[in-house]
C-alpha cells in the first residue's frame, strides 16, 4: 500500500511538473519575431525624423523591453552613417530618433537584441526628399554682408583637407587697425555645393587673441562653402564665405 501510494505521489508530482512547463513563457526566436518600420514624418525629408520599429512574435503579441539599434547609409559612398537606438517600447512599438542628412536613396538595418542575447537584423529602403535649394549658398568667395570693411575675418579649419566627422575650425577676428575682436558673436554655417544636403553650424568660443574655436560635424565628403557670420555688440556686422574640401578618413 506504501509503494501504491509513493508511485501515486510520483505520477501527481510529475503532472504537476508538465503542467508548469507548459505554463511558461514562449521562448521568442528569431524566426518567430515580426519586424517592421517605418518613418515620421512621412514621406522622410532631411532632418530630424523618428523610426517607429514595430516588434511582434509569431501570434502577434508585442515584445516589448529589446534593445533596438539602427544603422543609416546611402545608397552611394561618401556619406557618414547615422545610427540610433531605443529599448524603450509600449505594446511593441519602439521610437528611434533619427536624421536623414541628405535628400536621396537611404538603406537603414534594424537590429534587434533578444532576451537571450541572440539579435535579428532586417534592412529597409527610404527615399528621402530634399531640402529646399533656398537653403544652399549660392553667394561667391568674399562676398560682403554689410560693413564689411569694419571686420577682417581669417578662416583656418584644424586639418586640410578636413575629415568626415568632427572637425574644429578657427575664426580670427581683427578690426580695420588689426587689433582682436573679443567680444564678438560668430555664428558658422556650412552647406554643399548641391542640392539636398542639410547645413551644419557652429557657434564660436573665444580662445584669446581674437581667436574663436568652432565644432562641427562635417556629414559627407566633398565641396563645401563655409560662411562665418560676425556681429559685435555695437551692431557691426560682416560676414565671408569660404571654400571646404571633405575627404573620408
Amino acid at each position: 500500500m506504501t509503494s501504491f501510494r509513493m508511485l501515486l505521489a510520483m505520477v501527481l508530482c510529475l503532472f504537476v511538473m508538465s503542467a508548469c512547463a507548459g505554463a511558461a513563457s514562449p521562448t521568442i526566436t528569431p524566426s518567430k519575431v515580426d519586424l517592421s518600420v517605418r518613418a515620421e514624418p512621412e514621406p522622410p525629408a532631411v532632418g530630424d525624423s523618428e523610426l517607429i520599429v514595430t516588434l511582434k512574435d509569431a501570434q502577434g503579441t508585442p515584445i516589448d523591453g529589446m534593445l533596438i539599434q539602427a544603422h543609416g547609409n546611402m545608397d552611394h559612398a561618401g556619406m557618414a552613417p547615422v545610427d540610433g537606438e531605443s529599448h524603450e517600447s509600449l505594446k511593441g512599438v519602439y521610437r528611434i530618433p533619427f536624421e536623414w542628412t541628405m535628400g536621396g536613396g537611404w538603406f537603414v538595418t534594424i537590429t534587434a537584441t533578444l532576451p537571450d542575447g541572440s539579435k535579428i537584423s532586417r534592412d529597409f529602403s527610404f527615399t528621402v526628399e530634399a531640402v529646399s535649394s533656398e537653403s544652399i549658398i549660392r553667394r561667391a568667395t568674399g562676398t560682403p554682408a554689410s560693413d564689411f570693411s569694419a571686420l577682417n575675418i581669417a578662416y583656418s579649419p584644424d586639418r586640410s583637407p578636413a575629415l568626415v566627422g568632427s572637425g574644429i575650425v578657427i575664426i580670427t577676428v581683427t578690426g580695420p587697425d588689426g587689433a582682436p575682436v573679443t567680444n564678438a558673436m560668430v555664428k558658422v554655417t556650412g552647406n554643399m555645393l548641391h542640392e539636398g544636403m542639410m547645413p551644419i553650424t557652429g557657434e564660436g568660443k573665444h580662445m584669446g587673441e581674437g581667436q574663436y574655436q568652432v565644432s562641427l560635424q562635417w556629414s559627407m565628403a566633398g565641396d563645401w562653402q563655409v560662411v562665418v557670420n560676425v556681429t559685435r555688440p555695437d551692431g557691426t556686422h560682416a560676414e565671408r564665405t569660404f571654400d571646404q574640401d571633405v575627404v573620408m578618413p
